[in-house]
Formats: structure tokens, sequence, C-alpha cells
């Protein structure tokens, strides 16, 4: 055999390394066929199959997998939750709030010793003003309440009998609004003088509302004489305060200019005001102008005690 053929015939099949004839991609031996090259080819080989991946690969994407499933468990648990509080009507802020330390309670003593005035209302021991007018105003006593009561958008006040003046003092009393809208107002005039024009010209008044609200006045004249209120502390909300039908145990401390303001063993308001250091007392119940007309207000143990 030639040279020329030795060299035709060092092509040999891959599979059975058979030598293939010249010019020939088939083997005859074995039947196996190659594919052409194809030379500069642009085509890029396709990506393998994940089967073929590394194990670095392969592990890595177990990682990212378990990475997404317990993220979703989590949004999971964490959407579960913010639905049940919202439905338990719980903010989720109040979660991550700082509890407050509780304000420890307050009593406030009495004074020692017999009181200056005291009346349980048992009976009209001191000849309290029980006039009354059917259809606008009605004054009752017995029972152990004093109530008032008063049918018009109007204000009812009760003067102490006896036409009693106290400077340094403490006064405590039960009250309530027994009845009427949760608008309406009741309380206790202090320090109060009277003129031409009224009984109740110049005044302190504490005044509660039948929504747990309060707010302080004080009366003033003008060169007339004539009256006119004026508020110390604003209409003020507060949680020691017992909405109507309820009663509210309340102590007004008086000294000097201080004038401190307690309801349910709360201090509700400490003011310094040196323009009238002593007067009269009285109990009222208003019906507001912008509450339905009608409004009673109880008192019930009343005291008042000399403060040196």
């Amino acid at each position: 055999m030639s040279a020329s053929k030795q060299r035709a015939y060092l092509r040999l099949c891959p599979r059975c390394r058979a030598p293939l004839p010249p010019g020939e991609f088939t083997c005859y031996s074995c039947g196996f066929q190659p594919a052409p090259m194809q030379p500069n080819s642009t085509i890029q080989p396709a990506r393998p199959p994940l089967s073929y991946r590394t194990g670095k690969d392969q592990s890595r994407l177990q990682n990212r997998s378990a990475l997404i499933y317990f993220i979703s468990i989590f949004l999971g648990i964490v959407l579960f939750t913010f639905i049940a509080l919202h439905a338990a009507g719980i903010s989720p802020l109040t979660l991550f709030a700082k509890t407050a330390t509780p304000t420890p309670r307050v009593t406030y003593p009495l004074p020692k010793g017999s009181p200056l005035f005291s009346d349980n209302f048992l009976n009209d021991t001191y000849g309290w003003n029980l006039q009354s007018s059917p259809g606008n105003y009605a004054v009752t006593l017995g029972n152990g309440s004093l109530s008032l009561q008063m049918n018009k958008n109007k204000l009812l006040w009760e003067l102490l009998p006896g036409e009693r003046s106290y400077s340094n003092f403490t006064l405590a009393v039960n009250a309530m609004l027994s009845q009427g809208d949760q608008n309406n107002g009741y309380g206790i005039y202090i320090r109060g003088a009277s003129n031409a024009e009224s009984d109740l010209a110049t005044y302190y008044r504490f005044e509660l509302y039948g929504d747990g609200s309060y707010a302080i006045f004080k009366g003033i004249t003008d060169a007339s004489g004539k009256s006119a209120d004026t508020k110390i502390v604003d209409y003020t909300l507060n949680s020691a305060i017992q909405k109507q039908g309820k009663v509210n145990h309340i102590i007004i401390m008086a000294k000097g200019a201080a004038l401190s303001f307690v309801v349910n063993d709360q201090m509700l308001q400490t003011i310094s005001d040196p323009s009238y250091t002593s007067g009269s007392v009285a109990l009222f119940v208003s019906n507001l102008s912008q509450a339905k007309p009608g409004a009673t207000a109880k008192f019930s143990n009343l005291a008042i005690y000399a403060v040196p």
C-alpha cells in the first residue's frame, strides 16, 4: 500500500477504532456516524442541565430555597398575628410601648376634729331653702341626699343655710348627675359674695359634667355690678371622674390663695388666685343650653372642716 493511501486510512472510528475510508464519516464496522465539525461557529454551547451542575452550585440553591421558605413562614406568622390583634381591637404599637409606672393612689384624709358644718340630709335640720317651682325647678331633701332639679336650660344653686362664710377650709361631699344629658353640670361654689344684682356675684365654681370632664370658673363683676363667668381651667376630661349616674367623692381644699380640687382621691387641679379670700358655699346643678331640658344632681354627706 502506497504512503498516500496509508495516510488516508489514518482516520479512525472514535468508537471501535476501525479505519475509515477516505472522505467517509460512517464506520462500516460499527455504523457510527460522527457529526461533522463546524469551524468558526458563533453558536454558544447550551448550558448544561441541572443534573450536570457542580455540588457547590446545588448546595447554594438548597440554601437559597431554605431561606425563601423560612422567610415565607415568618411573613405568614406576622400577617396572621396582625390580623388577630386587629380583630381583638389591640393596636400592635402597644406591644412595643413602654409600660407606664402606675401612679400610686393617694388618700386625702379629712382634718381631725368636728366639722364646722355637716349634713347627712336625712332630714332638714338646718332649714335649707326647699322652695320649688313646678315645671321649672325643684329642691328636695331626705333619704340621705339633697336633690336639685332644673327643667329649664339654666343653673340652679342652693346656698348653705345660715349665711355661713368660710375662708380656709376643707370641704368634702358626694355628688352625682342622677338624671339628664351627659353635657349637664353640677358642683360647688366656694368663696361666694353677693351684691345688689345676685346672691353669687363673685365666686370660684368647680363644675363636673356627666361625660367625665370638669372645669373651674371665676365669677367677676363689671362696673355695673353684673356678674359674668371666666374660665380658670378649661373643660378637661379625666378618667378619675365617674360619668352620669355614678357618685363622685369631691374634696376642695382652700388655704389662702391656694385652691386644690380632688375627685375620687385624685388631684385634678391646684390653682393660686388671691382675688377672693372668703365667702359663702353653694351646691348647684346646671342644665346647659346645648343639652336637653331637664337635669338633676344629688348631694350627700356634706362636711366642711376648718384649716388653720
